[in-house]
Order: C-alpha cells, then sequence, then structure tokens
C-alpha cells in the first residue's frame, strides 16, 4: 500500500509517523500495528519535487491491512489532513487502468456508477474490457 500526502522532515522516523496516521485512521488495531506494519519508506529522492515524496508500506497482516484500507476510504482524518491511501499496483495492471480511463471517465460524467478493483473496470457493475 502506499500513502501520499505526509510532509517530509529532515530527520524523520517515517515509520513511527505512519503507524501514528494507521492508528487515527483505524484505531481497532491500533495496538497491534507496531507488529503488523513491517517496512515503510520513502519513494523518490528529497528535494525532487514541490511535494512529498510517497511512502510505500508493506504489512505482516493481510486481514489488518484489508480493514485499514476498507476504512480509509471515508476516514475523515485523512481527508482533514489531505492524506491519502492507495493501492501499490504492478506496472501491468497501472497500465491496463489507464487504458480503461476514458470509459471510465465517461461513465462517471454521464452519471453512472463506475470504479476499480485493482486493475480491473466496473461501469453499474459490470466489468469493462478495453
Amino acid at each position: 500500500m502506499r500513502l501520499f500526502g505526509v510532509p517530509e522532515t529532515f530527520k524523520e522516523d517515517i515509520r513511527s509517523e505512519v503507524i501514528r496516521i494507521c492508528s487515527e485512521t483505524y484505531p481497532e488495531a491500533k495496538n497491534k500495528y507496531s507488529d503488523v506494519v513491517d517496512t515503510v519508506h520513502r519513494l523518490g529522492r528529497r528535494g525532487d519535487n514541490t511535494k512529498p515524496c510517497g511512502i510505500i508500506m508493506q504489512f505482516t497482516s493481510r486481514v489488518i491491512r484489508d480493514a485499514l484500507w476498507k476504512t480509509a476510504k471515508k476516514s475523515q482524518f485523512l481527508k482533514d489532513n489531505n492524506l491519502r491511501f492507495v493501492e501499490d499496483l504492478t506496472a501491468l495492471d497501472r497500465e491496463r487502468r489507464k487504458s480503461l480511463w476514458p470509459k471510465v471517465r465517461e461513465a462517471r460524467a454521464a452519471g453512472k456508477t463506475a470504479y476499480y478493483i485493482g486493475a480491473r473496470a466496473f461501469i453499474e457493475g459490470a466489468e469493462i474490457t478495453s
């Protein structure tokens, strides 16, 4: 999973910051994050962009990761702090989503429900293909 919007600091303890954000987003697992958040690091090089570099994280528990992901979609804490979690997709999945985006955008503009699940796109519950 990736996390975007966390400001960069000179001597940051990014793992502790990620655990704090996860605890605010999904407090039911607050005492478990120190064990289930495995690796955490920034993506890219410091100072290359005007926006802070994203963070990639790995979990040892799929159950807690999925619960955090589900809760994050509607989290007021994340909205208030301009933070967002995103799936870490493979390059092939990102290409597939990119190729399906025009159809998804067109459906949304027409007032239809259109969304992605991983690399798959759906309009009104029916999967679409390129």
